[in-house]
């Protein structure tokens, strides 16, 4: 498993927008607490998300992703 992390804030936007903010783990006070791992932690520690990774075809995503019914 490879894990995922963006190389910049406008990856990180993009890779966002695809996901946690369509995504029913979103809390729209305090955020996703994947996401918010993902600030305060490298990708080399061990408590960093393993949520993000790249999938079987060298794409970034979140495993956890379950998309809101209402962004359906």
């Amino acid at each position: 498993m490879k894990l995922y992390r963006p190389a910049n804030g406008t990856e990180g936007d993009l890779f966002m927008e695809h996901f946690c903010y369509r995504c029913v783990y979103e809390d729209e006070n305090n955020g996703c607490p994947i996401r918010m791992l993902t600030f305060i932690t490298e990708k080399e520690e061990e408590n960093y998300p393993n949520q993000w990774r790249y999938d079987e075809n060298d794409k970034p995503r979140c495993i956890a992703f379950t998309q809101r019914l209402s962004d359906l």
